[in-house]
């Protein structure tokens, strides 16, 4: 059934509204979590002005992390591009050069069947003489000798798999395995019983690698009964065979790879594949959930600072009233004069407050009425019992100065428990150091004692 072109376009209209409503919900969730500081624009905080900024600061460093991703996507992809010549990728280095190693896809097929895998082939170089070799080898055979007759009852009576070495004990020579029968006992000392019978030999044949050098070793084993094993099973154990014969058909410049198995199998190779690093995209994804989950954090800091200015003020600004009040001022002109007094400090309790007067001369209300209307918008409990006190008693200054008393010494009460909440807390955070720091200073002190045992 072919899609109407209307469908289609009705379609990309959806996802464009989509789009384009991701950043309007974004501001309404930013404009929710600041919600509580609102009462701070009488302050003079511009806090629209700040999610703006910090909208567009968000959109920058995304498009520059997107950016920097695409572009280390690109060197990285460029940088992985390799030889796509066989024949290149199998050079071998000069003597003296490290070696190299060649990433290939082997498949291999066999009648219907077909099995893929992929190699990593070492490519190294020659170096040392024929009589060095033959020292390594001789000591290389005399060791395998050793190891395989303590493994499963010794290879005169094999009873179980083996574990072929790959390498010498010194680390110079490369073993690589073949068998005369793979299904019995295969190239990586897997064996396999079903159907033989007891004291039929099977030939474990070592080639020992050295650089250009080689050497022959045969090894008689006698297996007992045991499991089967399907197609598919035969063909791995055959491309493992391949890939361990390979060292030793190494030329002087090239290194030339078999084209079928032991028992006929068609061998087809190819460079392999290389993957792309899409694990970028995955670090670019999490660095943009970071920017986006950390868009508001800094309003979020400057905000919670004048908040707390704010707060902190309320018992200084208690006490200049009730001086003031004790001077016989009365409360709308106590009010005028802190306001002058404080107009150049930068608290935001100050700005408010002669926002608040600029609104009560604009309007003709009177100021204590306002200043309770914001307290209450503030929803700080502190403001909210000094407004209502301020307007319960705005024509007694004398009864307001004793509230106003009673409340400071709550006030300062509030603040030195908070005090002492913060040092205990910090005294806390410092315990985990001192353990630590006597930790190490216990460990010190017993590990000679340690030593010695």
């Amino acid at each position: 059934m072919v899609e109407h072109p209307h469908h289609r376009y009705r379609t990309v209209e959806r996802i464009k509204e989509s789009l384009t409503s991701i950043p309007a919900g974004m501001r309404e969730k930013d404009e929710q979590v600041l919600e509580p500081y609102a009462f701070l624009q009488e302050a003079g905080e511009d806090i629209r002005g700040g999610l703006d900024a910090a909208a567009k600061r968000t959109k920058r460093t995304l498009c520059v992390v997107l950016a920097a991703c695409l572009i280390l996507f690109l060197l990285a992809a460029v940088l992985e591009r390799g030889p796509k010549d066989l024949e290149t990728l199998l050079i071998r280095p000069e003597p003296g050069d490290p070696s190299q190693t060649a990433d290939l896809t082997l498949l291999l097929t066999y009648e219907d069947v077909s099995v893929e895998q992929d190699v990593q082939l070492a490519v190294p170089s020659r170096e040392r003489t024929r009589a060095e070799a033959n020292e390594l080898f001789d000591r290389c055979e005399q060791e395998l000798r050793e190891e395989l007759s303590r493994q499963s009852g010794g290879l005169q009576t094999l009873q179980g798999d083996l574990v072929l070495p790959l390498i010498s004990r010194d680390g110079f020579v490369t073993i690589t395995w073949s068998s005369s029968d793979p299904a019995r006992v295969s190239e990586e000392g897997r064996v396999d019983l079903v159907g033989v019978k007891p004291g039929e030999p099977v030939t474990l044949t070592a080639v020992l690698s050295l650089g250009e050098y080689a050497r022959r070793v045969d090894l008689e084993a006698f297996p007992d009964p045991g499991p089967d094993a399907d197609w598919e099973s035969s063909l791995r154990h055959e491309a493992d065979a391949l890939t361990q014969d390979l060292p030793s058909l190494l030329t002087d410049t090239v290194q030339k790879l078999p084209a079928q198995s032991p028992f006929g199998a068609k061998a087809l190779w190819r460079p392999a594949k290389r993957t792309l690093p899409w694990e970028i995209f995955g670090f670019a994804l999490f660095a943009c959930a970071a920017v986006l989950f950390s868009r508001t954090d800094g309003i979020q800091r400057r905000l919670k600072r004048q908040k707390n200015a704010f707060e902190q003020e309320i018992p200084n600004m208690t006490m200049q009233m009730i001086l003031l009040l004790d001077a016989g001022l009365t409360v709308e002109t106590a009010f005028a004069r802190l306001i002058a007094e404080n107009r150049e400090q930068e608290n935001p309790l100050y700005r408010a407050f002669a926002r608040l007067e600029a609104e009560s001369k604009a309007t003709n209300m009177p100021f204590v009425n306002l200043l309770y209307v914001y307290a209450r918008q503030s929803g700080l409990r502190d403001l909210i019992r000094f407004a209502s006190l301020a307007l319960d008693c705005s024509g007694r200054g004398s009864e307001l100065a004793e509230k106003l008393d009673r409340e400071r010494r709550q006030l300062w009460g509030s603040r030195l428990n908070a005090a002492k909440a913060k040092a205990r807390e910090a005294e806390t955070k410092l315990s985990l150091p001192l353990m630590l720091l006597l930790l190490v200073m216990v460990v010190i002190a017993i590990s000679p004692a340690l030593l010695e045992m």
